[in-house]
């Protein structure tokens, strides 16, 4: 019980000890080491037993299962009938109740829901988004 206190603690630690000998990342579990290990090798060791998909994490399994499979939608709005495969598209529904706009402009008044809308009224001061150029061609 002990050891899986220790393993979530370590998870809001920003000490990042495990580091990938395939590239620069770093992570804060061998866990996450692992799977990230995985994205270099392509070894998905997680497989579907309703189709031929196969994931890295048990995670994105689950959610495939849930999108593909199940239909399950776990995430239930306590306000209104949303309901969600994602707890991060949950939470994002949440502040349609709330209001709430976590992801500011550095730059002006602005700030979003989601950090894709940010990313995408970064537009508006350079032109760029996620480092590719909208600037049009002559």
């Amino acid at each position: 019980m002990f050891q899986l206190l220790r393993r979530h603690l370590k998870t809001h630690s920003d000490e990042k000890r495990h580091v990938c000998h395939l590239c620069p990342k770093a992570f804060r579990t061998a866990t996450l080491l692992h799977n990230h290990v995985n994205t270099h090798t392509g070894n998905k060791p997680h497989k579907c037993s309703e189709c031929d998909r196969a994931f890295v994490t048990r995670g994105e399994l689950s959610r495939h299962r849930r999108y593909k499979h199940t239909l399950e939608k776990p995430f239930k709005c306590t306000v209104c009938e949303y309901s969600s495969v994602e707890a991060s598209k949950m939470r994002r529904h949440v502040r349609s109740h709330t209001g709430e706009r976590p992801y500011p402009c550095d730059l002006c008044s602005y700030a979003s829901k989601d950090a894709y809308k940010l990313k995408r009224h970064m537009l508006t001061h350079t032109g760029k988004i996620l480092g590719i150029s909208f600037q049009p061609q002559n």
